[in-house]
């Protein structure tokens, strides 16, 4: 999953890809030192639509 999620990070962002060599393996530890952060997989248990508009404080929930 770590490997998917940062070649999908690589091609989004293509500039990226000449931080690393073509010979490098993509793992979240070298990905981690060269560009000093952390990766974080966001997975909610529930979602709400929010809308002012409608009226104040409006709010749905959003099936997941």
């Amino acid at each position: 999953e770590v490997v998917e999620t940062i070649g999908k990070y690589l091609k989004k962002f293509d500039f990226t890809q000449d931080f690393f060599s073509k010979d490098q393996a993509l793992d979240m530890d070298a990905f981690a030192k060269r560009f000093h952060v952390r990766l974080y997989k966001f997975k909610p248990s529930i979602i709400y639509y929010l809308d002012n508009s409608i009226r104040f404080g409006f709010r749905e929930a959003v099936d997941i």
